[in-house]
């Protein structure tokens, strides 16, 4: 399964030193169900693998995945700040803290901006490779393909 909201909101309220019932409340379970969906989001692999990376990101990436929208403000205000698109998916893919998928996306959104895509030859380069073999030998050979060397 995917990091979702919920278990991105839980795992950040369990780095904040909450229980797992509290967390489970702030990430949006049911009080009634929050010790059982706590205990269970608190095993879940991709929590604990988002834990780990929280743990190893410097406090300014922390910060800046505090906040639970996927879109808010300062990351609005982020992007106005880089005008170059490539520069803003740049700053998306290589922050470990961000959500794998969405790295994943942004990677393959920038990579056109990188890599061009390589295309079959077209009837003209076609046509000019065919014409180059013909010379090498045959009737339509030029002088120097038909001399010994």
């Amino acid at each position: 399964m995917a990091l979702t909201e919920k278990k991105k909101a839980f795992a950040l309220a369990k780095q904040k030193g909450k229980n797992n019932k509290e967390a489970a409340i702030l990430a949006g379970c049911p009080e009634n169900t929050a010790s059982a969906a706590g205990a269970r989001l608190a095993k879940d692999p991709d929590v604990i693998d988002y834990l780990e990376r929280l743990e190893k990101a410097t406090p300014e990436q922390v910060v800046k995945h505090d906040v639970k929208p996927l879109t808010t403000n300062t990351t609005i205000q982020a992007a106005k700040n880089l005008a170059d698109p490539l520069a803003f998916l740049e700053s998306v893919y290589s922050d470990p803290v961000e959500d794998m998928a969405l790295r994943v996306r942004a990677a393959q959104a920038a990579l056109p901006y990188v890599h061009g895509k390589v295309a079959e030859k077209g009837k003209k380069e076609t046509k000019e490779d065919a014409a180059k073999v013909a010379t090498k030998s045959g009737k339509f050979g030029t002088l120097n393909n038909q001399l010994p060397s």
